[in-house]
């Protein structure tokens, strides 16, 4: 495959050190490896990418097939993210065949679900990590009472399992959250999750995505 970009990449990829600034902007193949083991720089490529015109999208997919099959990485693993945010129809068509074509390496993911809880179905909080593909995870943070339903959420879309505690310290409750089987934060959860629901007649928008774990109250 024709590589995509050229020596301008650096330039053209300069919405992603304004997006997020932790992310150093490296030489195009030393970005694309840490995009497989960073959720920073996976977000950033991402951000970066949803900043370009439809052109230069699909140059920077051709660009990253050509240099990562040239480094050893997996194509899969950088443009998932990239798949996720694209609205173009006929350019996800183009990175869902381009994954379809390496078979999905990189996309198996060997982390499980975990969740952190405190306190009950009546007032509590909980953050929940869910196995997006190679080492990520997204996280879902929730917090409720019986007079407000749902009153604090929280999504980190890339993350990992390592990220759980930083994270964690974000919501209220912090200090009482521990790790308990999913099953039973499941079910403490859906109960509030439920209880929000008669609320307000419908659930916060970011549950939306965990829908498939909240049969019962979505």
């Amino acid at each position: 495959m024709t590589r995509g970009l050229s020596d301008s990449e650096i330039k053209t990829l300069r919405p992603l050190a304004k997006a997020k600034a932790e992310v150093a902007i490296e030489p195009f193949g030393a970005l694309l490896s840490a995009a497989t083991q960073s959720p920073s720089a996976a977000q950033g490529l991402a951000l970066a990418y949803a900043e370009l015109d439809r052109a230069q999208r699909q140059l920077l997919i051709d660009a990253v097939l050509a240099d990562a099959g040239n480094q050893g990485i997996n194509a899969s693993t950088v443009l998932a993210p990239l798949l996720a945010i694209e609205q173009d129809i006929d350019i996800a068509r183009n990175i869902a065949s381009a994954i379809a074509a390496t078979g999905g390496a990189g996309l198996r993911c060997d982390e499980s679900c975990r969740v952190l809880l405190a306190g009950d179905g009546s007032e509590g909080c909980a953050l929940l990590a869910r196995p997006l593909y190679g080492r990520f995870v997204e996280l879902l943070g929730l917090c409720w009472n019986r007079e407000q339903g749902i009153a604090n959420t929280l999504f980190e879309p890339i993350a990992t399992t390592a990220d759980m505690q930083r994270v964690a310290r974000g919501l209220p409750r912090a200090a009482s959250l521990e790790e308990i089987p999913v099953a039973y934060a499941i079910d403490v959860i859906a109960a509030a999750l439920w209880h929000h629901r008669r609320l307000h007649g419908e659930l916060p928008q970011v549950v939306t995505r965990f829908a498939d774990l909240f049969e019962r109250a979505v």
